[in-house]
């Protein structure tokens, strides 16, 4: 417990007994290796160089408005259906995006292949520009799932891209105990068929009974750590499983976790308020304090041998024997976290 606490930036609400808690029960999931992390839009963000403006892509209403554009450019929409679309994207509500997606789908659909040609120009330029979070990520040594498109996490852990539609792959890969690929729960850009984005693919996969059965597996049997997902408990998918757990999993003895800064738990705590297996994971105060959090977890949960880049591991080696020793990911993590 005193390294525990050593790690944490003291007078802040990850210091206080509950945070501390809570990041000991994180701590055990990597030790007892059934960690399951789940990306979302900010771990991509953070990876494309946020907030240059080709970062607006990786953002859901970003993406609608480039598909918007991209079916205007085409004449596949009337200028008066585009300004309801942008009307909708601009709400910035869950199901009016969702149904913003279902029309720029339907008029993708009248011309062949459209939709995949919208992915690649849009979602198929996303390019890494700052590994380090994904890099933290990996270090976990957990199952990795996400519910972005792009391939970032693939091009910084060399993981394969695994979709929720290939049941047969994901199967192999947990049988046989190995988390070395990225599992897509809402699809993958490279195959638009398996993309989860408008009302119809919505409740395809919320029907979905492999799905399901996935999900509820991890919710029962795993520790989810949620990183960069924001608005993830309020799209469909998740609500199903959400509601699902609110029943099956009332006296469970473990819980998941939100990693948020220190204003967002409020709201979290706020909106999730049936669901006391779900709990907010306060990283620090801003949004740079969140990579130095996740280094630290993995070194203080014995998993930092894992590393998405060999040279780095070397480099860091390298650097070990030298007279100047360098800092641990905890004792930075302290250091951004009391600026």
């Amino acid at each position: 417990m005193n390294k525990l606490k050593h790690s944490i930036p003291e007078g802040t609400a990850a210091d206080n007994p509950s945070n501390l808690v809570k990041r000991g029960e994180v701590l055990d999931s990597i030790r007892d290796d059934r960690l399951v992390v789940v990306t979302g839009t900010g771990v991509s963000l953070h990876s494309l160089g946020y907030p240059s403006p080709e970062t607006e892509i990786a953002s859901w209403p970003g993406l609608l408005r480039h598909g918007l554009d991209h079916c205007l450019s085409l004449q596949l929409i009337t200028v008066d259906e585009a300004a309801i679309v942008e009307l909708q994207i601009k709400n910035g509500n869950t199901n009016y995006l969702i149904d913003a997606a279902q029309k720029i789908h339907d008029c993708l659909d009248k011309r062949d292949n459209a939709r995949y040609w919208w992915m690649k120009e849009s979602i198929g330029q996303l390019k890494v520009r700052n590994p380090s979070l994904i890099q933290a990520i990996h270090k976990l040594n957990g199952l990795i799932a996400t519910l972005n498109y792009d391939s970032l996490l693939r091009e910084v852990t060399g993981r394969p891209s695994i979709h929720w539609r290939q049941q047969t792959e994901i199967t192999k890969y947990l049988r046989s105990n190995s988390k070395e690929f990225v599992l897509h729960l809402h699809g993958q850009w490279e195959v638009p068929g398996s993309i989860v984005l408008d009302r119809k693919s919505y409740e395809e996969i919320s029907i979905d009974v492999k799905m399901q059965d996935l999900l509820r597996h991890f919710a029962r049997f795993q520790t989810m750590l949620f990183i960069g997902c924001g608005q993830t408990f309020f799209d469909p998918n998740f609500r199903t499983l959400l509601d699902w757990a609110h029943k099956a999993l009332q006296g469970a003895e473990h819980r998941h976790f939100i990693c948020c800064r220190q204003s967002e738990e409020p709201s979290i705590l706020t909106a999730l308020q049936p669901h006391g297996y779900l709990a907010p994971l306060v990283y620090g105060q801003s949004y740079s304090d969140l990579t130095p959090f996740i280094e630290a977890l993995a070194e203080e949960g014995g998993a930092s041998a894992a590393t998405a880049n060999p040279s780095l591991a070397a480099s860091a080696r390298a650097g070990a024997n030298k007279a100047t020793k360098p800092l641990t990911p905890a004792e930075l993590w302290k250091l951004q976290s009391q600026r």
